[in-house]
C-alpha cells in the first residue's frame, strides 16, 4: 500500500531524503532539527517501509517539513532511497538517516553552498559528527573532501548530508538494491573521475554510531564493490578487506574508550 502525502511549496532547490522503518525512537530529533531550519527552498521526503510502530504517525504529525511520504513494502534502504529519488523535485539531493539530525544551521550552510558553487560541480561533501547511542559524545568527526585516488581504495566521506546534483543519477542510473550497506560507495564509484566536488568544512550532521556486524557487511561489500567497478583482483580485495577490518577495530575500541570518558 502507498500512502503519499504531497503538500504545496515552491519548487525546492534541496531534496532530502529519508528511509524509515520502525525508527520512533529517534526519529522525532531528525523532525526537530529540520523543523528549526525550516525554509522553502528545501523539501523533505520520508519513506517508510511498513513500519509498525509510531514511525508513520510522527511523519503524519510533521505534515509542515514532510513534504512527501510514502508508506509500502521495500527492499531495504536503498530501494527507499531510489523511491525517494523519484519522487524528488530538488536540483540538489541529499540522504539522512532517520536516527541522525542536523546541526543547528546545517540546512543553511547546505542552501549556501548550493548558491555559491561553480557549474561544473555535481558533488558537496559534507562533514558529519559520529556520536554514541545516547548522542552524549561526539567520537570523531568525518571531514574528508573528495578524493579521487583515495575514494578508489576505501570510503573517505562522510555521505549523510552530502548534496548530489540530480545530473549525477540521469548519468549513472540510481543505487543497487542487491547491496545492503554499500550502495552509496558503489554509486560514487561509478560516477567516478566524472564528480566535480566541493566541500563544506563545517560538520552538518551528527549521526550514531553503527554497530560492528554492519560495519563488517559494508566492509565486505566495499570489496565487492570496488572489484566491480575498478577491475581489481580478488587478492588486491582480500588484503584490502584485511587492512580495513584492522582500521575498524582500531577505530572503534578508540570511539569505546572515548564513550567511556566521563
Amino acid at each position: 500500500m502507498i500512502a503519499s502525502q504531497v503538500y504545496d511549496c515552491e519548487k525546492p532547490l534541496i531534496s532530502i531524503i529519508t528511509s524509515t522503518f520502525n525508527a520512533e525512537t529517534h526519529f522525532g530529533g531528525l523532525i526537530d532539527s529540520i523543523r528549526s531550519q525550516q525554509n522553502a527552498e528545501i523539501e523533505w521526503i520520508v519513506v517508510d517501509g511498513g513500519s509498525t510502530d509510531q514511525t508513520v504517525t510522527l511523519a503524519k504529525n510533521a505534515h509542515d517539513v514532510v513534504n512527501v511520504l510514502i508508506v509500502e513494502p521495500d527492499r531495504g534502504i536503498y530501494d527507499a532511497w531510489n523511491k525517494g529519488i523519484a519522487a524528488a523535485r530538488g536540483t540538489w539531493i541529499a540522504f539522512v538517516g532517520a536516527d541522525d539530525y542536523y546541526l543547528p544551521n546545517g540546512l543553511e550552510l547546505s542552501l549556501r553552498a548550493t548558491k555559491s558553487v561553480s557549474n561544473d560541480v555535481n558533488l558537496i561533501v559534507a562533514s558529519v559528527d559520529r556520536v554514541n547511542e545516547e548522542n552524549t559524545r561526539v567520537l570523531r568527526s568525518v571531514a574528508s573532501p573528495w578524493d579521487w585516488e583515495k575514494m578508489k581504495k576505501w570510503m573517505v566521506i562522510g555521505h549523510p548530508g552530502t548534496l548530489h546534483h540530480r545530473i549525477l543519477f540521469d548519468r549513472f542510473g540510481k543505487f543497487d538494491t542487491t547491496l545492503q550497506s554499500a550502495s552509496d560507495y558503489d554509486f560514487l564509484l561509478r560516477a567516478g573521475d566524472q564528480i566535480r566536488a566541493s566541500f563544506i568544512e563545517t560538520p552538518l550532521v551528527r549521526v550514531r554510531a553503527g554497530g560492528v556486524s554492519q560495519q563488517v557487511l559494508a566492509l565486505k561489500e566495499a570489496q565487492f564493490v570496488r572489484r566491480r567497478n575498478l577491475g581489481i583482483t580478488a587478492v588486491q580485495a582480500g588484503i584490502s578487506y584485511l587492512v580495513a577490518r584492522a582500521k575498524m577495530f582500531v577505530r572503534n575500541n578508540m570511539e569505546w574508550c572515548l564513550n567511556k570518558l566521563r
